[in-house]
């Protein structure tokens, strides 16, 4: 169910041919809309120029005005740059660019129409899994870099890079939302709106409005969302690490090696450092830096698009096997779901949807599903983090749901954890306890996040002890 909004159009509002539907999102500056194109017949997302420090919505419902006449200059001013932006973004047919069908001017404020795309965005989906591997960081980000750079030729930025603003559309493709140029035009003209920034993901120069920015700004924040998916947490404001080094303390950020639990490129943990620097001088002036730095600078030219993604040929031969009109526990094809999904990333949703309806049984989908890992020690640990399950046949959906583990096994499993891995622990432990009730299981998954026998041997024995194994 969607929320409601008291500012935001309400349902059935008409604008033109768009008839609003529900709020997709809320920000200090405009609020997004789910709508329907009467004259395409087609879903379509619209963005509405809101900037609720300056404005409100006149009882009519639908008219925006100026709070009063000293924000009238300042509400027209963010009005003409969000319609710059509009005209900007219209220009662009990048395949990781949102891309803006029309723009218009109603009501007294003015609206983007674009593409509506099912799926979910990246910050979500780091919720849910807590980090990502490699290449399925790679498989998000990259693509989204290589359409950046287009919009950097035109001397166009984001401003506002971060998970929340990067949409992971339900092929598993990654689309790029919500330019900031308004924003920061505001942040410009009117101190009242000094601070809206993200912190974590703004470069330090952002926080103040004679900083000088550039690509280098967007790239700060390309490297913050990618230290997110690597250590499921976001980086330490600019300010405050800036604050910390002038005093002559260690940066907090931290050495990104002693946060993350998994085997990382030392290419990509370069990369992601060397964007974070908190000088914009230090850091890559361009894209095509940040490319080379991860060694695929070369693979495709300006404008052009070759993702950073898994090689699925088995794809064809799924599409042409029959439909088996199986009918499958959730909880199995979730936990399929979430061990497939380290792999091969944000496509695993679609891919054990499908297949489902093509298998009749655990075995038959897990084989097929293995498929598509193209590294074969890969395909061997997603099967024998599925061999729980692997065992059992499909079952009727309305079958009782499976036991749990129960609280104290979660509570010591996350402090033993933690001692090792820190506030990562929590996320693991929860991740863990989704995949399955077995606590064998469970405590096999948790172990091989830790680098070695010793440390495994006692976190298993921490387990037991809960257990009073």
């Amino acid at each position: 169910m969607s929320m409601t909004y008291h500012h935001a159009l309400p349902a059935g509002t008409r604008i033109e041919s768009y008839e609003v539907n529900h709020v997709l999102g809320v920000g200090g500056f405009g609020v997004t809309y789910k709508a329907y194109d009467h004259t395409l017949q087609r879903e379509v997302a619209m963005k509405e120029y809101l900037p609720t420090g300056l404005a409100i919505r006149t009882p009519d419902g639908t008219t925006v005005t100026p709070k009063s006449e000293n924000d009238v200059e300042n509400y027209e001013y963010g009005l003409k740059r969000f319609l710059d932006e509009a005209r900007t973004l219209a220009k662009f047919r990048e395949p990781h660019i949102v891309r803006v069908l029309r723009y218009l001017e109603a009501h007294g404020t003015a609206y983007f129409i674009m593409d509506y795309e099912d799926g979910e965005p990246l910050g979500k989906r780091l919720k849910r899994t807590g980090t990502l591997g490699e290449k399925e960081t790679l498989a998000v980000m990259v693509p989204i870099l290589r359409s950046l750079r287009s919009v950097h030729e035109q001397k166009f930025l984001h401003r506002d890079i971060k998970p929340a603003n990067i949409y992971i559309r339900e092929d598993g493709s990654p689309v790029l939302l919500d330019f900031g140029a308004a924003r920061l035009a505001l942040g410009e003209q009117s101190r009242a709106m000094t601070g809206m920034v993200t912190p974590g993901y703004a470069p330090f120069e952002q926080y103040f409005s004679r900083g000088k920015q550039g690509p280098w700004t967007d790239l700060y924040g390309i490297g913050a969302t990618m230290y997110h998916c690597l250590t499921g947490i976001a980086p330490v404001a600019s300010t405050e690490r800036v604050a910390a080094i002038q005093d002559g303390e260690t940066d907090p950020i931290g050495d990104l090696t002693k946060l993350i639990n998994r085997n990382y490129g030392e290419s990509l943990l370069r990369a992601i450092k060397w964007m974070l620097e908190p000088n914009a001088k230090d850091r890559p002036q361009s894209v095509q830096q940040v490319l080379e730095a991860l060694g695929v600078g070369d693979r495709s030219a300006p404008g052009q698009d070759t993702p950073v993604t898994v090689d699925y040929e088995p794809t064809q031969k799924l599409e042409q096997m029959a439909d088996t009109g199986t009918t499958w526990k959730p909880e199995v094809l979730k936990t399929v779901e979430v061990n497939l999904e380290r792999h091969i990333g944000p496509l695993s949703k679609a891919l054990v949807r499908k297949a489902a309806q093509k298998t009749s049984n655990v075995d038959e989908l897990t084989e097929l599903l293995a498929q598509f890992i193209p590294s074969q020690q890969d395909k061997t640990a997603f099967l024998q983090r599925t061999q729980i399950i692997r065992s059992k046949e499909a079952a009727p959906v309305t079958a009782p749901p499976p036991a749990q583990l129960d609280d104290d096994v979660l509570r010591r499993a996350e402090k033993s954890l933690a001692s090792y891995l820190g506030p990562m622990a929590k996320i693991l432990v929860k991740k863990a306890a989704r995949s399955t009730a077995d606590l064998e299981e469970f405590c096999r998954i948790l172990s091989e996040e830790l680098p070695n026998e010793k440390q495994k041997r006692a976190f298993r024995r921490a387990i037991e002890k809960a257990k009073g194994h």
